[in-house]
């Protein structure tokens, strides 16, 4: 639920980034905008189908770790970018690839977070439901905190929910783990 949580707020923040940092950085139009806007709830899309179709044969665990992963060198390669102020395109694929992960992440966290909780469902979903909100709610402003002029607030934000993601997920999921087979 934690790693979860703070991906989903990587997300917020880049919701609240991207529309000063695409139109009043690099230029684009409202349509060019639109588009890339809408390109990555594609591969939000794209991210969630892959752990759909192929959960069968993949573990949800394996696919967070991938997930993850993913969001982190992803968000490693938006900071850069937003650092060198690299071209356009070069700060539109890491974030597809990071929106991709989200898809990823949410869709193997949800069953994974609710597995264990039958006798609290409505409980741990009521939580998973908020904590993303929460959390959101927090680093979305912080986007912003060096002026509409610099895109690395975003890398920064990013890169620090992925890491934090990664840490929750090796701190407590690993731990419960350990834990069962003990």
């Amino acid at each position: 639920m934690l790693a979860q949580g703070i991906m989903i707020a990587g997300v917020f923040a880049y919701v609240s980034g991207t529309p000063f940092i695409y139109q009043n950085i690099y230029g684009a139009s409202p349509t060019l905008f639109a588009l890339l806007f809408g390109s990555n709830g594609i591969s939000l899309i794209i991210g969630s189908q892959i752990v759909g179709r192929a959960s069968h044969r993949i573990s949800e665990r394996a696919f967070l770790l991938f997930g993850l992963w993913m969001a982190m060198i992803a968000s490693v390669a938006v900071l850069i970018v937003a650092y060198v102020h690299g071209p356009l395109f070069t700060l539109v694929i890491p974030l597809f690839v990071f929106v991709a992960s989200i898809g990823m992440t949410s869709t193997a966290a949800f069953p994974l977070a609710m597995e264990s909780q039958a006798k609290m469902a409505g409980s741990a979903a009521a939580l998973l439901g908020v904590i993303p909100f929460l959390l959101g709610a927090v680093v979305s402003p912080l986007v912003g905190i060096a002026g509409e002029d610099t895109a690395v607030p975003l890398g920064v934000i990013i890169l620090a929910t992925s890491a934090a993601a990664m840490l929750a997920y090796f701190l407590l999921v690993r731990r419960g783990r350990t834990a069962e087979q003990a």
